[in-house]
C-alpha cells in the first residue's frame, strides 16, 4: 500500500484561529484514502510549539512585559525594550533547535513507516523557511523520496520557490484534491509530471508550468477526514470545521489573488453542506463552522438559513459576504439560523479609490446600509480596510473615518497595502502609485519574515513604496490609522472567527478576550492556551 504523510507548519501560532483543523489538507487526505492510501496528517499547528521555543526565563519576561503593554496600557522602558530585543534573538537561536529536532522527528516517521511521499501546505514567514529546511533534510536522507509543495505561498509565487527549494519534486498551484491523486500515480510510476494538470516542476533545469484545471462539480469530492488516526493530535485542536460552501470568486479586486486560483465562482448544493455538518456534528462532535468562501454568495446564504431554521440544527457559524449581494438579505433571519458574525471587505469609504485603484464597484450608500442592517440584527460586524490605499490623501482619510463614525462595525481590521505577484497592483504598479523592482521582488517577499514582538514599523523594510512613502513611513501611517479608530471606541483586531472563539471561551467582554489573548500569545502562555482551547470546545458542545 502507497503510504504518504501531509505536514503544516506555519511558525508560531499568533491566534485561536492557527489551532483550527487544516480543512484543506483534511480534503486531500480523503481524496487519498478513496483511492486506497494511507495517508497521515501532521499539522504542527499547535499551542504546545511554545513549550519547544519558549524557555520559562522568556515567558516570565513576556508575561511582565505584555500585561504593562497590553492589559496597563503603559508603554516600556528603554531598559525593558533593549531586553525585548534580546530575548528576541534568543528566541530565534531556539527555533533553529526546534527545527533540527522537527527534521529528525519527520525523518523517523518517513523510515520506520516506509513513507513514499510527502506534501508540504507552504505558508509565508518562519513557517515557509522551516518546511525548505526540512524538505532538503529529507532528500539528502532519502533522496528516492518524493516530495511535494502547495498551498497559499505556490498560489503567490509559484516557480520562485525552486529558488529556495530545489528538492522538491513538484509544486501544485490552484485546487490540488485531483492533481494529488494524480501525483500518487506518478509515484507507483503510472503518470508522467507533464501529463498532471497543476503542476511547476523542473525537467533538465528548465521550469515547466502544466495547464491549469479547475474542479467545477464541488459535490463530487469527498467529505473531508478529521479522524484520529489520520489527524496527528486532532483532539488538542478547537472543536471548528471551515465548510467549503464556495470557492472562486465574481469580482476581480486588483489586489487579489483569488480569482486566479480557484476562477469563476462554484457552489457545493445546500444538500451536500447539510450533510457535511450532520456528518461533522455526529461523528466529531463539532458544533463551530466557518464557511471557507472568499464571499458566500447570499442566495446561498439565505436558502441556507432557511433550511437551518427550518430543520432545526443547532450549530453557531460564521462568513465573508460581498456589500452588493448582501443588500436585501434578511439579516434576522440569518441570525436566528446561527449566524454570528460576517467579514466585510470595505477596504475604504472612498468611492474613487474604490473603483481606480481596488477594482470594486461599490457605492458607498450601500456600504453604509448592509452594515446597519448587520449590526441591527446582533450580528457581530467587521470590516476591513487597506491603509493607506493608493492615491490615498487627507481627504480621502477623513472620509473613511467619517463612514467609521456613522457605521460603528463591530471590529475593523486595517492593514497596510500588501502586493502580491500574480495580482494586478504587481503587474502594473505603477499605475496605482507602487514603486518596487519587479525583477527581485518576488523572492524578497517569499522569503519575509515579520518581527511579531515588535510593531509593524520596527519589522523589516518591505521592499516597495506607497504613494511615494517607503515601508516604515506607510506602516507609521496604519499606526496612527488604527489608532484613530481605536478612539472611535471600535475594536481593531477581533475577526469574524475570533468572535466566534470569544462567545464559547469563557471571557465576558471581547476586549477582555482580546486583551489577555494577546498576552498569551506574546508570551507562549501554552498553559492558559490549552485551557482556552478546551474552555471553547466544552462550552461549545451545549449546541447539541
Amino acid at each position: 500500500m502507497l503510504k504518504g504523510i501531509l505536514i503544516s507548519i506555519v511558525g508560531i501560532p499568533r491566534s485561536i484561529s492557527d489551532f483550527v483543523p487544516d480543512n484543506g489538507l483534511a480534503s486531500l487526505a480523503s481524496c487519498l484514502i478513496k483511492e486506497d492510501i494511507k495517508i497521515k496528517i501532521f499539522d504542527f499547528n499547535l499551542y504546545t510549539i511554545f513549550e519547544e521555543i519558549y524557555t520559562e526565563e522568556i515567558k516570565n519576561f513576556l508575561n511582565i512585559f505584555s500585561n504593562k503593554v497590553f492589559i496597563k496600557e503603559e508603554k516600556p522602558s528603554l531598559f525593558e525594550f533593549m531586553k525585548l530585543k534580546m530575548v528576541s534573538r534568543h528566541i530565534e537561536k531556539n527555533k533553529k533547535y526546534y527545527i533540527e529536532k522537527l527534521k529528525n522527528y519527520i525523518f523517523e516517521i518517513v523510515e520506520k513507516e516506509k513513507i513514499d511521499f510527502v506534501g508540504f501546505k507552504l505558508w509565508a514567514g518562519d513557517g515557509f523557511e522551516w518546511c525548505m529546511e526540512i524538505g532538503k533534510y529529507l532528500k539528502i536522507k532519502k533522496p528516492e523520496l518524493k516530495i511535494f509543495g502547495g498551498g497559499p505561498q505556490v498560489d503567490t509565487f509559484e516557480h520562485w520557490i525552486f529558488e529556495v527549494g530545489d528538492f522538491f519534486d513538484a509544486l501544485c498551484y490552484g485546487e490540488g484534491e485531483e492533481t494529488i491523486v494524480e501525483l500518487s500515480k506518478f509515484v507507483q510510476n503510472n503518470r508522467k509530471l507533464e501529463d498532471i494538470p497543476n503542476l511547476i516542476f523542473k525537467k533538465n533545469g528548465k521550469v515547466i508550468k502544466t495547464e491549469r484545471k479547475y474542479i467545477e462539480n464541488l459535490d463530487s469530492l469527498p467529505i473531508p477526514v478529521y479522524d484520529a488516526d489520520v489527524y496527528w493530535r486532532i483532539d488538542e485542536r478547537v472543536k471548528m470545521i471551515v465548510l467549503d460552501e464556495s470557492r472562486g470568486c465574481p469580482n476581480a479586486c486588483y489586489f487579489c489573488i483569488h480569482p486566479k486560483k480557484s476562477g469563476k465562482r462554484k457552489e457545493k448544493s445546500i444538500e451536500r453542506i447539510i450533510e457535511e455538518i450532520k456528518f461533522y456534528k455526529k461523528r466529531y462532535g463539532v458544533n463551530l463552522f466557518r464557511f471557507a468562501g472568499s464571499s458566500t454568495p447570499g442566495d446561498f446564504l439565505m436558502k441556507f438559513a432557511q433550511r437551518i431554521i427550518d430543520e432545526k440544527i443547532n450549530l453557531n457559524y460564521v462568513c465573508s459576504g460581498h456589500v452588493n449581494e448582501y443588500k436585501e438579505l434578511d439579516f434576522q433571519k440569518l441570525k436566528n439560523s446561527g449566524l454570528e458574525s460576517i467579514f466585510w471587505g470595505i477596504e475604504t469609504a472612498n468611492e474613487e479609490i474604490l473603483k481606480k485603484a481596488m477594482n470594486k464597484n461599490i457605492e458607498k450608500k450601500d456600504m453604509e446600509k448592509v452594515l446597519k442592517n448587520c449590526k441591527s440584527a446582533g450580528i457581530f460586524t467587521v470590516a476591513s480596510f487597506i491603509y493607506p490605499a493608493p492615491f490615498e490623501n487627507e481627504k480621502t482619510r477623513e472620509e473613511t473615518i467619517d463612514f467609521l463614525k456613522k457605521t460603528k462595525p463591530d471590529s475593523a481590521l486595517i492593514q497596510f497595502p500588501g502586493i502580491y505577484p500574480g495580482t494586478v497592483w504587481f503587474k502594473n504598479p505603477e499605475k496605482f502609485n507602487f514603486q518596487l523592482e519587479k525583477e527581485t521582488y518576488p523572492l524578497k517577499v517569499m522569503n519575509y519574515k515579520i518581527k511579531a514582538l515588535f510593531p509593524p514599523r520596527m519589522w523589516q523594510k518591505l521592499p516597495y513604496k506607497v504613494n511615494g512613502m517607503d515601508f516604515k513611513q506607510f506602516a507609521y501611517e496604519t499606526e496612527k490609522f488604527q489608532n484613530d479608530v481605536r478612539k472611535l471606541g471600535i475594536n481593531t483586531s477581533i475577526s469574524n472567527e475570533d468572535y466566534l472563539f470569544f462567545k464559547f471561551s469563557g471571557f465576558e467582554k471581547t476586549e477582555d478576550f482580546l486583551k489577555f489573548n494577546r498576552v498569551y500569545f506574546y508570551s507562549g502562555d501554552s498553559k492558559r492556551l490549552k485551557e482556552e482551547v478546551e474552555n471553547i470546545n466544552k462550552n461549545s458542545e451545549k449546541l447539541k
